[in-house]
């Protein structure tokens, strides 16, 4: 039986587990953070390696991101931003498209890239205009089909989608077919009007650590995994019985499922994200750099060193090189693949990159197909005493996670009674 002196326990060291924790601890109750690897953050992580930065799989903070926007200390952050737009490579070369708001010098560059039509980009420009407006939740309680319905419904043709939307929505949801929601396009759509896509200086792991940093070492315990949860405590793999005011399962999708005891575990979508690093040129820029053609491994680059210097040493750059899904064959026979896509795009200096890292993360991302349920009202109740946040019954990312977060601990609060 729990106590008044217990703590809520949270499960799980990701952001969604660390901003609940935060957000109880503020509130004055005892909260003890469990999580099964030796560091917090979750999928956000950066590993150092030869005096370079690698994100473990290539990710940005969108700074038009509201929740995150409350939450995190931008300017602490350091962050460094990708320039508004992106490179697209079609017919053996790379067309700039750029925000003509922002960047009104490559209007006449983003006008001659030959993605679509003209009326094509009016269609981008009024649904642009389309998605910006109103209250955010408005988007999720609008009719939903799978994005390539929505596109195809919006009048936009295949040459557009196929040259536009499918790298760059299919790279952001890890969908190459892109089968993803209607409503995820929308919501995709309006975070980059509105913003910027950004990385800060040191690393997307500093994102999770500066969240932690309010939390004192007492309330962080790493390399403990949970067994069981219950709603008086859990059981740790090792059979010690931990008694808890409440519990909240923060762990990514499949971990939290088993937890949970859910009978048909969500799917979950891959990607492939390798490093390479090479001498530092002109051409390296801070546009994120799209597979337009459709033929190859690569999906998407880019040179993070571009966006900060961090990540790299002097005269060096660090590439980003996305490949969606886990492709058979090991990672040599992947590295060759990509290698040979990179000489063919970028010359061949290319084929004398060094091969830093190959990331290979099973899950990514849970499939956002439709149905969704809407991630600005999840319902963090599992049980009495048993709560969850993070993607279930939310959607991925940085703003949802910390939105369940919030919410979960919300709703720990309430049956204190705080």
């Amino acid at each position: 039986m729990a106590h008044t002196q217990d703590p809520v326990i949270i499960v799980g060291g990701g952001i969604a587990g660390l901003a609940c924790a935060r957000r109880l601890n503020g509130r004055g109750v005892k909260v003890q953070v469990l999580e099964a690897t030796g560091r917090v953050g979750g999928r956000i992580k950066t590993d150092r390696k030869d005096g370079y930065l690698l994100d473990r799989g290539f990710q940005v903070l969108q700074t038009a991101y509201p929740e995150a926007r409350r939450v995190m200390d931008y300017q602490r952050l350091d962050l460094r931003h990708f320039a508004p737009g992106a490179m697209v490579r079609i017919r053996g070369r790379f067309y700039a498209l750029a925000d003509p708001l922002r960047r009104p010098g490559a209007l006449l560059d983003t006008l001659a890239a030959p993605i679509g039509s003209i009326m094509d980009r009016l269609r981008l420009l009024r649904l642009a205009r389309r998605v910006t407006r109103g209250p955010l939740d408005g988007l999720f309680r609008q009719p939903e089909s799978t994005a390539m319905q929505f596109l195809r419904a919006e009048g936009f043709s295949d040459t557009m989608i196929r040259r536009f939307f499918t790298p760059f929505f299919g790279g952001v949801c890890l969908d190459p077919q892109i089968q993803a929601s209607s409503r995820v396009l929308q919501y995709v759509l309006r975070m980059f009007a509105r913003g910027e896509a950004a990385l800060p200086a040191g690393g997307m792991q500093q994102i999770p650590l500066q969240i932690a940093a309010d939390l004192s070492m007492a309330c962080l315990r790493s390399g403990v995994r949970v067994r069981q949860a219950r709603k008086d405590g859990v059981t740790l793999d090792d059979g010690t019985v931990m008694p808890a005011r409440a519990v909240v399962v923060a762990t990514e999708a499949p971990a939290a499922d088993k937890l949970l005891g859910y009978p048909h575990p969500g799917r979950s979508v891959a990607e492939t994200c390798l490093y390479f690093s090479c001498d530092q040129a002109d051409w390296h820029q801070s546009f994120l750099m799209l597979n337009g053609e459709g033929r190859g491994p690569i999906n998407n680059i880019a040179f993070p060193s571009r966006v900060s210097s961090e990540y790299a040493p002097a005269g060096k750059s660090l590439a980003s090189v996305v490949v969606l899904g886990n492709p058979d064959g090991g990672d040599v026979a992947l590295t060759d693949r990509v290698r040979a896509q990179l000489v063919d795009w970028f010359g061949p200096q290319a084929g004398n990159w060094d091969h830093l890292e190959t990331y290979r993360i099973t899950h990514a991302l849970p499939d956002q197909s439709p149905p969704t349920k809407n991630p600005t009202c999840p319902d963090p109740r599992v049980r009495p005493g048993v709560f969850v946040c993070g993607e279930h019954g939310s959607l991925p990312g940085i703003q949802w996670a910390l939105v369940s977060g919030r919410l979960a601990a919300d709703a720990v609060l309430a049956r204190l009674g705080y």
